[in-house]
């Protein structure tokens, strides 16, 4: 029996109560159709055509795409045993979604060439001149600076990213990720950037990386004098296991790279959970617990910060994530400091996103529905975009929805 099959007929939908904290919807079906290139009525309909009105398609950098596989293809790609060869449910659903997501295919030993071969097919759903920016992702490393593959889920080299974005400059970029804790951090990095790294990822929780170890010192100065910024998630992580160190994913933490005159991009928003407000206490085991969106909307307000935190959208409109959208919108003071990025294969995933959701919200009208999915069911990313383009926080106003220069990325990684 196939994954799919297995999928359906032996755990259904209940599986995915497994995945603790996750919403989900089933409105769309389970699983990514994956259809091949969007048809001509879906690519020149009205509602993908107003989408684009007012933007500089050269300009428009979907800035938080994942590339994934399993290096089975020798791509240097490492994903944790539990991952590769799941055995409990709850491994097995997200194994499962993470390949429908992607439209990754049942033969496993051709996944890292079937991502590329997907994400070539999306990107060329967009106007010439569009990119996405492709993430490395690195080792879980200790604060002695060994690597820990116990800790880590997957990862994604340096080269590797480097040398798919090399393959289609027209149409991919790519961002780093260098653990701090490395011993040869500052080399690693400095690579990067000659090989045209346009920013570094860190996942903390995930990696066990502490924002304020005197570790990181080094490579916030490294970070500022080679004008790398920084998209570094924060708020609760579902995704990716890792390390499990959720006391890492506090916004408050961000105030470390920022000091140090680092320009950061909080991933999300940080749009999800709790963490300890070391504001009202420095003992986070005293502090209260306050929303993790709430301490990012502190820091976003915060005026020495404003030429320096930025905050990107992506995944914001999953189910989970959903509720801080109009309040964003509401909020131009930020619009200029707001990065659009898909966070893929995410949009491919079925069960998180919900249209009917923000039908009820009042931000989405009814008829843009049944367009929406059958794009979705052709091209994940065209649909993150599309449907971002198409929220209102207020529907009788035009003006009340995210920006041209949101999606206008280019300009924040090439000043």
């Amino acid at each position: 029996m196939n994954r799919r099959a297995f999928l359906c007929c032996s755990m259904g939908a209940s599986a995915f109560a497994t995945l603790p904290g996750c919403h989900f919807s089933f409105e769309q079906g389970i699983f990514n159709p994956c259809a091949s290139v969007l048809p001509n009525e879906l690519a020149d309909h009205p509602l993908v055509k107003s989408a684009w009105e007012g933007l500089k398609a050269d300009a428009v950098w979907d800035c938080h795409v994942h590339l994934f596989g399993n290096g089975r293809s020798r791509t240097g790609i490492w994903v944790s045993p539990d991952f590769d060869n799941p055995t409990g449910i709850a491994s097995k659903v997200r194994h499962t979604m993470f390949a429908s997501g992607g439209c990754l295919g049942e033969d496993e030993a051709l996944w890292d060439q079937r991502m590329v071969e997907r994400l070539n097919l999306l990107i060329d759903g967009f106007p010439r001149g569009a990119k996405t920016m492709l993430l490395a992702f690195d080792f879980t490393y200790d604060p002695d600076g060994r690597r820990r593959l116990d800790l880590t889920t997957f990862s994604v080299p340096n080269s590797y990213a480097a040398n798919v974005a090399k393959t289609r400059p027209e149409r991919f970029e790519w961002i780093a990720s260098v653990h701090p804790y490395r011993k040869d951090a500052l080399d690693a990095l400095a690579w990067c950037k000659a090989n045209g790294a346009r920013a570094v990822k860190w996942l903390p929780p995930s990696m066990a990386i502490d924002l304020a170890s005197p570790r990181c010192i080094p490579f916030y100065e490294a970070l500022t004098r080679l004008d790398l910024p920084l998209l570094s998630h924060v708020g609760e992580e579902k995704a990716v296991e890792g390390a499990r160190r959720d006391e890492l994913s506090n916004p408050l933490a961000l105030r470390h790279p920022l000091d140090a005159g680092v320009r950061v991009i909080a991933a999300h928003c940080a749009s999800m959970g709790e963490s300890a407000d070391t504001d009202a206490d420095k003992d986070p085991t005293r502090a209260p617990q306050v929303k993790n969106f709430t301490l990012f909307k502190r820091l976003m307000n915060e005026a020495r910060y404003k030429n320096q935190l930025y905050g990107d959208i992506s995944a914001i409109p999953q189910l989970n994530r959903a509720e801080v959208i109009a309040e964003i919108i509401r909020t131009p003071s930020w619009h200029t400091r707001l990065l659009n990025g898909s966070d893929y294969p995410l949009p491919g995933i079925m069960p998180l996103f919900s249209l009917d959701y923000f039908v009820r919200q009042g931000m989405l009208g009814e008829a843009q529905v049944p367009i929406l999915r059958e794009i979705r069911n052709h091209n994940a990313l065209l649909f993150d975009f599309v449907l971002k383009r198409s929220l209102r926080a207020d529907r009788d106003s035009p003006q009340s929805r995210f920006p041209a220069s949101v999606f206008e990325t280019k300009s924040f990684f090439v000043p």
